[in-house]
């Protein structure tokens, strides 16, 4: 997914010893919306019919965008089968029944920063992740 998970991607894929393809899916949205509607926007640079699928993503807040994602793919696009990955994972979110891979598990709702995370459409380019005081 882009742009927010674009970094931790870049860096995720490096460490991978197998062979992958790339390409982009992203659902406008506002951090921590269960309810989305905005477009799905799925470039379907490869078919991945048949294939095993793995989003990458910053972060899932109320998990609502991601559950979505999911959903779209597996309805709309037939891969073998879909996990998801993420540097975090909040509490309080919703189901998704795929499996996930995540670097940390928060134990708040705490907004972060940097590492492509952003507030206000700022702050991405952080070397670091910080949470934001309000």
């Amino acid at each position: 997914m882009v742009p927010g998970g674009i970094l931790f991607t870049a860096d995720l894929v490096r460490q991978l010893e197998f062979e992958l393809s790339m390409d982009y899916i992203s659902c406008p949205h506002t951090p921590g919306e269960r309810h989305n509607q905005s477009p799905i926007v799925y470039h379907r640079n490869i078919d991945i019919t048949g294939r095993d699928v793995i989003l990458i993503d910053d972060a899932i807040e109320s998990g609502g965008t991601m559950k979505r994602l999911v959903e779209h793919l597996s309805s709309e696009h037939s891969p073998s089968s879909v996990a998801i990955a993420t540097l975090f994972v909040k509490p309080g979110r919703v189901d998704i029944p795929v499996q996930q891979y995540f670097g940390y598990e928060m134990d708040n709702d705490d907004l972060l920063v940097g590492y492509g995370l952003p507030w206000n459409d700022r702050h991405r380019n952080l070397p670091y992740v910080a949470a934001v005081l309000t």
